[in-house]
């Protein structure tokens, strides 16, 4: 007799109990199913389990799936041992799972920064150019039909538009273009405008003008190493 109480204490241990919803739980819903462990799995049900005191527990908790208005799924009583191999197995697959999005985000931080990169070179040049405009004779250049050194003619001004064209696609192809020919088309337009803007500062006397190639520079060498270190994009 003395036995009994132990048995039955031992026996209601053993009442664990995995409860499938459909759908992700929230994570403001966890704590309401406090003392259960919870498990989102990848074929997006949500899995509860845990100890389950007795059937008006049982009752309770799948009155709280209800008001949830998650689909129930199944609901099976399993023993201790059975629940650690399957958490350990669904904690591996979401490990896999997770350590396949860290790389995403990283590809797409590395896409972000080239983007961003190219945009603030861009508005670096239209400033520049709008600054140069205030210099002392400047406006008598225009008039007279020159664009800096050079005459301002048809192939002059067709190759200034190519040459401004390509940091301005820049910004949309680093963020849509396939990882590999990303990567070279960041190293290649990185190295050429940074020969650019070493040749805009030679002669260059004016301090703002020597200030903004600096920082132009300091970008395209950003660029150029960004896309480097990405060794690997197709992984």
């Amino acid at each position: 007799m003395s036995d009994h109480p132990d048995y039955k204490s031992d026996s209601s241990q053993h009442l664990i109990y995995q409860i499938r919803i459909e759908g992700h739980l929230g994570q403001q819903w966890i704590d309401w199913f406090d003392g259960l462990s919870i498990t989102l799995e990848e074929d997006g049900d949500t899995l509860l389990t845990g100890p389950v005191i007795d059937q008006a527990a049982l009752h309770g908790l799948l009155k709280k799936v209800r008001d949830l208005g998650m689909p129930l799924v199944s609901i099976r009583q399993v023993q201790i041992n059975e629940t650690h191999p399957d958490r350990s197995e669904k904690g591996e697959k979401m490990n896999t799972i997770n350590k396949a999005t860290e790389k995403e985000d990283v590809k797409k931080n590395v896409k972000m920064k080239l983007s961003a990169l190219w945009a603030t070179l861009m508005f670096l040049y239209i400033y520049a150019d709008i600054i140069s405009l205030y210099k002392p004779g400047q406006i008598e250049k225009m008039i007279s039909g020159q664009m800096g050194p050079f005459p301002a003619t048809q192939s002059s001004l067709l190759v200034a538009s190519i040459l401004m064209m390509i940091p301005a696609v820049m910004i949309f192809l680093s963020i849509t273009l396939k990882p590999k020919a990303n990567r070279w088309a960041n190293i290649i337009a990185g190295v050429l405008f940074t020969l650019v803007n070493i040749g805009n500062l030679i002669g260059v006397t004016w301090a703002y003008y020597i200030f903004f190639g600096i920082v132009e520079i300091v970008l395209t060498l950003m660029i150029i190493g960004n896309a480097w270190k990405w060794r690997n994009p197709e992984e």
